[in-house]
């Protein structure tokens, strides 16, 4: 990849002297260099090669299957536990009967407390440990979610919600750069796709959890504590080491434009119109008379359509322009919104069911097909920072997804959700249909291999098997 070939971005820089500590988007601490810019020619934009903090001990290197098994239970768990929470905060605010506006602020305050807890985050991790770090966090995440029936009103539950996202961040901060620091170069594609794997049907197993009890009750927000509470159990015990920081370089959003225009904007409005369907899809539930088992299969077929159709559009995005293959699956994402803005509330369950798990499987991997576009245009030591960059964008457009959703269900009705999600899928055709009139497609030879990546952490790019490395870490203790 050391030659630029096509449309690939070669290496300029993007160094200056100093530098400062500083949140990655979504993901662990990074390093923003600060000085008089350098002048990159027209083919060049910036080098952003990642850091790895040395300072700790030596390589651990590759983990055991009962170590990954361990944190992958632990993956479960917390994904179990936040799920169900998701869905169940929504259902019961509903049944508090608050208004859609509401609720849609309440929802959104989870995602700005993610963005926060990626900047805070790090710098806990690095002063405490990981272990510490995350066992401060889940039994934080794990005392909220039983405030909520404590204290039933929607000012707490905003501050709640907040509270959990930025508490969520650092869980899976924490996670992802221990499976960077104990994962081999040979292990890295592998693991990635198990902690996929985990992360969509995880957090789709949480769902029938929500029919075990009554959501007006408590014993549903004592399973979340417990959920939450248990993830503690195979992390802390486990002896996979501790890994170094991941650092890199955050590109600004000038940069990101000029590597490629489409994964900039495709990222945020992705974002958006997630954030919007798990937002407000309890309340659509409800507001059109499905049961809890109705709103728990809406929610968990999305997630099994997401996960289930990522590798085919990535395997069709290997052997074609991968901007087609986003506008198919945006396009198929408006023709499937629009499906169920136009059956209304009196649409047979079986067909919202069945909508709904087609478009989870062609809106979730729009960002995936984004980041690989992007990673076309740049060398493979770049990767991380223009990671970080795309996962910030994402995690910006999630914050305004609920609310706005909520506004546009004010006005049109529960229907407004897909009428929200169509609207930027339109966004996302219009952008791309731009793009492929003024810029031409990566030769094919410079194509990497798609690699289906989640909207976490930057920390997890170092399990991309086209990524730079891995970090250091220290022998954990006997």
């Amino acid at each position: 990849m050391g030659a630029r070939r096509g449309n690939r971005i070669g290496r300029s820089a993007f160094h200056s002297h100093a530098r400062r500590p500083l949140s990655c988007g979504t993901g662990s601490v990074c390093t923003l260099h600060r000085g008089p810019p350098v002048t990159a020619s027209a083919s060049t934009t910036a080098e952003h090669t990642p850091h790895v903090d040395t300072s700790r001990a030596e390589d651990p290197g590759g983990l055991r299957v009962w170590q990954i098994r361990a944190l992958l239970a632990g993956v479960a768990l917390l994904l179990a536990g936040n799920g169900l929470q998701a869905t169940l905060v929504g259902v019961r605010a509903g049944l508090e009967n608050m208004s859609d506006t509401t609720i849609g602020l309440i929802m959104s305050a989870y995602f700005a407390g993610f963005a926060i807890g990626t900047v805070v985050a790090p710098r806990l991790i690095e002063s405490v440990g990981h272990i510490r770090a995350y066992a401060a966090l889940a039994s934080i995440a794990s005392a909220l979610s039983l405030v909520f029936v404590i204290v039933v009103s929607p000012p707490v539950w905003m501050v709640l919600r907040a509270l959990h996202g930025a508490s969520y961040a650092g869980l899976l901060i924490v996670i992802e750069t221990w499976l960077n620091g104990a994962t081999g170069r040979d292990q890295r594609g592998h693991i990635l796709a198990m902690y996929m794997i985990v992360f969509y049907a995880g957090w789709a197993a949480s769902q029938p959890m929500l029919l075990m009890a009554s959501p007006g009750g408590f014993v549903l927000f004592c399973l979340v504590s417990v959920c939450l509470s248990l993830s503690l159990v195979p992390i802390t015990l486990s002896r996979a080491g501790v890994p170094g920081v991941v650092t890199a370089d955050r590109p600004k959003l000038s940069q990101l434009y000029r590597i490629s225009p489409f994964a900039l904007f495709g990222s945020g409005l992705t974002g958006l119109a997630a954030s919007a369907f798990f937002g407000m899809a309890p309340t659509f539930g409800q507001r059109i008379g499905l049961s809890e088992a109705g709103i728990a299969a809406l929610i968990g077929l999305m997630l099994l359509g997401a996960l289930a159709l990522q590798w085919p559009f990535g395997w069709l995005s290997d052997r074609v322009d991968r901007r087609l293959v986003a506008l198919a699956a945006a396009a198929a994402s408006v023709a499937v919104s629009a499906g169920m803005t136009v059956m209304g509330p009196e649409a047979p369950l079986w067909s919202l069911l069945g909508l709904s798990f087609l478009l989870g499987g062609t809106l979730m991997p729009v960002y995936s097909l984004c980041v690989a576009h992007a990673n076309d245009q740049i060398e493979r030591n770049d990767l991380i920072a223009v990671a970080s960059g795309l996962i910030l964008i994402y995690g910006f457009g999630s914050v305004f997804g609920p609310f706005a959703a909520s506004v546009l269900m004010g006005s049109l009705g529960p229907t407004g959700l897909f009428a929200f999600i169509g609207g930027t899928g339109v966004l996302i055709l219009l952008m791309g249909v731009w793009r492929l009139l003024v810029a031409p497609a990566p030769d094919m030879e410079v194509k990497q291999g798609f690699v289906a990546v989640p909207h976490t952490s930057h920390a997890a790019y170092l399990l991309h098997r086209h990524g730079p490395g891995v970090t250091k870490g220290e022998t954990a203790p006997r």
